[in-house]
């Protein structure tokens, strides 16, 4: 990784001839909280510096006549506190693509956001990185990625209207009880957005999702609001059914976030709550809801610097771990953000 960011910065002078930009963004925070552990046992409370979300990526474009450009990015996560985690600090590990764009609309191939990640997720307005000082409670959190392997197609801006459809190719094709699988993954989005009002709608389907490789599952999500005038007011639902621990179980889930923030000059103090009922598996009933509650505020340093605190809480409803009561997390951050 030295070497291509060293590769990369050297390049830069031919970069800038060629209309490629260099962005990204470096953030970290210091935080002291407690989460659980469900495998591990009761966990203390610990203070860690965490990196929130640091990346770095190039793009570009070339003009090709009667309204058609070539595109291109690679993008990446770092991981600055030295952790490397997730495989954090390798090439390409975020939305990197080639594809073609114009009046018709954007066409792109490689590894790409679904559009619940790229397009939707308003109501988590936070910086945030392991604890639960986000909205971490929702599948959002987990669900919303990016597709390997994937082609996707986005519209042109329809009088405030747009709508995205996105696949991801299994190339592997394993064999599963004599059948050939096809885990490929599909999602559908779509918007429209006036005035500071906004809605935006999106579904993922897991194909092949079970143990036996003959179920599917999916999670969707729908979210509207309004977003201007320094006013942000959020409001998501989601559903979900999938295939957990590689079994012929599913798993059926539903949630819903609200967040609310205001921005006065440099300060936007902002608060989230979010809930998640009791899971059902195969039609039984679980006693897992959730509760979460974020409050915090933002502080705009500059146009591209912004400091950070905020305090997240959550209470499930039941877990007992190593025969403690261990239904609340918490974590209280303070951190930086820098983008160029």
């Amino acid at each position: 990784m030295k070497k291509l960011i060293a590769l990369a910065v050297a390049a830069l002078p031919m970069a800038a001839m060629a209309d490629v930009t260099l962005y990204g963004t470096v953030e970290a925070s210091i935080e002291n909280g407690k989460a659980l552990t469900y495998s591990g046992g009761a966990k203390k409370s610990t203070t860690r510096i965490d990196d929130t979300g640091s990346l770095i990526g190039f793009k570009g474009s070339e003009n090709l006549g009667n309204g058609l450009k070539a595109i291109w990015q690679v993008e990446q996560a770092l991981s600055i506190d030295g952790t490397n985690v997730n495989g954090n600090n390798t090439w390409a590990t975020r939305d990197s693509f080639v594809g073609l764009t114009g009046n018709f609309g954007t066409v792109r191939l490689g590894k790409l956001s679904t559009y619940l990640n790229s397009d939707m997720e308003k109501f988590d307005a936070w910086i945030y990185g392991a604890g639960v000082n986000g909205a971490t409670v929702t599948t959002a959190n987990t669900l919303d990625g990016r597709l390997n392997n994937a082609i996707r197609y986005d519209s042109p801006n329809l009088n405030g209207f747009k709508f995205t459809a996105a696949y991801g190719f299994d190339e592997a094709r394993a064999t599963i009880n004599g059948n050939r699988s096809n885990k490929a993954v599909w999602n559908l989005g779509a918007g429209y957005e006036n005035a500071g009002y906004f809605v935006d709608a999106g579904y993922v389907r897991y194909q092949d999702a079970d143990a036996a490789g003959s179920k599917d599952g999916n999670y969707w999500r729908l979210e509207g609001g309004y977003n201007a005038n320094n006013l942000l007011v959020a409001l998501a639902y989601g559903q979900s059914k999938l295939f957990t621990n590689s079994t012929v179980n599913s798993t059926k889930a539903k949630e819903a976030a609200l967040t609310v923030g205001y921005t006065m000059g440099a300060l936007t103090p902002k608060f989230t709550y979010a809930h998640v009922w009791d899971t059902k598996t195969n039609g039984v009933k679980a006693d897992d809801g959730i509760n979460q509650y974020v409050i915090g505020v933002d502080y705009a340093l500059s146009k591209r610097t912004t400091a950070y605190t905020s305090f997240g809480y959550v209470k499930h409803d039941n877990i007992i771990v190593a025969g403690t009561d261990e239904r609340k997390e918490r974590t209280l951050a303070v951190g930086v953000q820098h983008k160029f």
